[in-house]
């Protein structure tokens, strides 16, 4: 399994909520901030995002966006109007409807995604603050095809309608994380661009196929044929830390995997995490997560 697949599997992403909402003519929706993966998709007429951060986008027919853990943020429409907050609109979907003839209509998809908490954090090394995918990018390929496949599911009327839009929703999000790589501004940094670099791609897979194994910068670097020197340099510039600081993280996120789902011995999980004995692992594992293994699966039990 190749890294991105590793990390996806790990995270478990599914579309816990979302809303089809429509407004008519000027209209301004205020949402709260969150600690979740929002998303929303345009599926007819367009919108204004403004975030509290100062950070801000035009949406039009067709387009996808995704913000991780975003500030108070509002979507405004036509010359906007009193902000109406969105839980409201989720009890009264009328509340943006008009009755007034030939309205000027806006439709979308509003939602958020969860992941399995032990590694929920690994989002942070996939996304950007906000990632805005338009539906005109003529590079979209299959992204396009799922987004319009979303819109005309979440307007219809079919049976199953809900249960199909969630497994659409959840194959979106992995499609659009692999698009931003090659379009989002400032995405030359991170995971995703790390395995589209020849000689850092190498280097993470093959830490993800044997992170067991005790890696050091040099063997990395011969394996990826580059001097010790360039490849860490590479390595830092592009993952944002240096690599055997990304193994180590790496051996942690598998060993609170397999706390958590798992009943593995405290001896086999050290293992996983590259160390030789329990003592050894624990101290590690506090250290990066401030609990000992044991109440870190505690604190996850159910």
């Amino acid at each position: 399994m190749d890294p991105f697949s590793q990390v996806i599997a790990l995270l478990k992403p599914q579309a816990v909520f979302w809303y089809l909402v429509e407004a008519h003519d000027d209209w301004t929706i205020r949402f709260l901030p969150s600690t979740v993966v929002v998303f929303g998709q345009m599926i007819e007429g367009a919108g204004r995002v403004e975030r509290d951060d100062g950070a801000g986008l035009d949406m039009a027919a067709g387009d996808f966006l995704l913000m991780p853990a975003p500030p108070p943020w509002t979507m405004t429409g036509g010359a906007g109007g009193p902000p109406v907050d969105y839980k409201a609109l989720i009890d009264d979907p009328g509340l943006l409807v008009t009755t007034r003839p030939n309205p000027t209509v806006t439709c979308f998809i509003a939602g958020a995604f969860a992941f399995a908490p032990a590694n929920a954090d690994l989002v942070a090394s996939l996304m950007l603050p906000v990632a805005h995918v338009r539906g005109t990018d003529p590079l979209l390929g299959r992204l396009g095809a799922l987004l319009t496949a979303v819109g005309e599911e979440a307007v219809g009327d079919r049976p199953g309608r809900s249960l199909v839009l969630d497994r659409l929703l959840e194959v979106l999000l992995i499609e659009a994380l692999r698009h931003r790589s090659d379009t989002v501004p400032g995405s030359d940094r991170g995971l995703l661009a790390g395995l589209a670099d020849t000689k850092v791609g190498k280097a993470l897979r093959i830490m993800h196929e044997d992170a067991k194994r005790p890696w050091t910068v040099s063997t990395l670097a011969n394996a990826v044929g580059m001097s010790r020197s360039a490849f860490a340099a590479r390595f830092t510039d592009i993952i944002g830390m240096p690599p055997i600081d990304y193994l180590a993280n790496w051996r942690i996120t598998l060993a609170k995997e397999a706390l958590v789902s798992s009943n593995l011995p405290m001896t086999e999980i050290a293992e996983i995490a590259g160390y030789q004995s329990v003592s050894a692992f624990s101290t590690g594992f506090k250290r990066a997560t401030g609990l000992s293994p044991k109440f870190y699966a505690q604190s996850f039990a159910t």
